[in-house]
């Protein structure tokens, strides 16, 4: 196996369970190594610090996977992580047939995200070295879930970062167009070849429970980026009188449509429109609402685009005040591990200065626990929420 030595001061952080090291941080290889090959690191004076994978031409160039010398990379070790991630999630006892079963570095596991849909998986490699492993990966899944079929996602993103391509598509078995799975007492049809992400926001599952506790009865509510209804159809259920839903994509509207007929749920009025010209449009309006809901996608994949993403919830979150009732109650969500908890705080208290409007923080979510975060690698704490009322 590949031997890779580190930069001195390295080691600490590595030896901290910090499982990337970063280009510039290797000093040295007993061998140049190829994209995905198996290494093991170690320290500037040769001493044993984890095994991994590489990819020599990405920043992140080693991710590991193992920190104990006798736990070296093989099909075993995958086998092994695979089942105990299964049964981390057995443990919580999630209200819902679909729940994430591997979240990447969450799970030892970095390079992998599996989400189960009832009788189906989806996978998604998000690095070279763990799409090399993808036959071990496939294997341990198989044989643990005995899953109907299991359709692969990918990401133009991460193939141009990562440097390679696959199909994607159905991979194993078969998987239909539309899958329905349940969450606590909702029913919802995901699309899993033509979805985002994985065809559902599973990650929002405990925020979708937290909403209903704001929704006073006969509430008119507002949910913005709602894709095929998550958020929509729970205000309902709690008890709110009429929801507008907004989106940009009119195949995720669609699907909300026929997920309210589903649940036998009403006056909830779907709009395709591009969300920040619609806020503008509901403010020179004068709408208010009892509660608006914000969760955008992603504004910032890199560091490099923080200053700009920052801007734009900002003016989400400007206009979302400017469309609460007093004490009505905005929730704002950011998805991105580059906008910080801090960022969207500071971001909604200028937002607030500049609308002139006074808020109390009344509640904050995170990513649900099947989408678990490691404590000594906070880019795996991704998902933020803040609920405010505004008084």
């Amino acid at each position: 196996m590949i031997q890779v030595r580190v930069k001195p001061g390295v080691e600490d952080r590595i030896r901290g369970f910090f499982p990337w090291v970063y280009k510039p941080e290797i000093i040295g290889y007993s061998k140049k190594p190829e994209k995905g090959d198996l290494v093991v690191v170690r320290d500037f004076g040769g001493k044993f610090l984890g095994y991994g994978y590489i990819n020599p031409s990405a920043n992140i160039s080693i991710r590991i996977l193992s920190f104990n010398k006798e736990e070296p990379v093989n099909e075993e070790l995958i086998r092994k992580r695979v089942f105990q991630a299964y049964e981390y999630r057995k443990r919580l006892h999630l209200d819902s047939n679909a729940f994430r079963l591997v979240h990447s570095e969450g799970d030892l596991l970095p390079g992998l995200v599996v989400d189960v849909y009832d009788e189906y998986l989806v996978v998604e490699f998000t690095t070279y070295g763990m799409n090399r492993l993808r036959g071990w990966v496939l294997s341990a899944l198989i044989d643990l879930l005995k899953p109907k079929g299991i359709y692969e996602k990918t990401s133009e993103y991460v193939s141009a970062v990562e440097g390679f391509k696959v199909e994607g598509g159905v991979i194993y078995g078969h998987v239909p167009q539309e899958v329905l799975i349940w969450e606590h007492d909702l029913k919802f049809i995901v699309n899993i070849p033509e979805g985002q992400k994985t065809g559902f926001f599973l990650d929002q599952r405990r925020a979708r429970r937290l909403i209903r506790e704001f929704v006073k009865p006969g509430a008119e509510c507002l949910d913005v980026f709602c894709h095929t209804g998550g958020f929509a159809l729970s205000l309902k259920r709690a008890g709110a009188k009429r929801v507008m839903a907004v989106d940009i994509s009119s195949l995720a509207l669609e699907v909300g449509k026929r997920n309210a007929e589903l649940n036998g749920l009403s006056d909830i009025e779907w709009v395709e429109a591009n969300a920040f010209d619609y806020l503008r449009e509901l403010h020179r309006q004068g709408k208010k609402f009892d509660l608006v809901v914000l969760d955008p996608p992603s504004f910032a994949k890199n560091k490099a685009a923080v200053p700009n993403a920052l801007r734009g919830y900002k003016e989400l979150i400007l206009r979302g005040l400017h469309l609460t009732k007093p004490g009505g109650y905005l929730a704002v969500y950011s998805c991105s591990f580059h906008i910080t908890r801090e960022h969207l705080l500071e971001t909604t208290l200028s937002a607030a200065t500049d609308a002139r409007r006074q808020v109390r923080i009344v509640g904050e979510s995170f990513q649900d626990l099947d989408h678990p975060w490691i404590l000594q690698m906070p880019n795996t704490l991704y998902l933020k929420g803040i609920y405010m009322e505004v008084l």
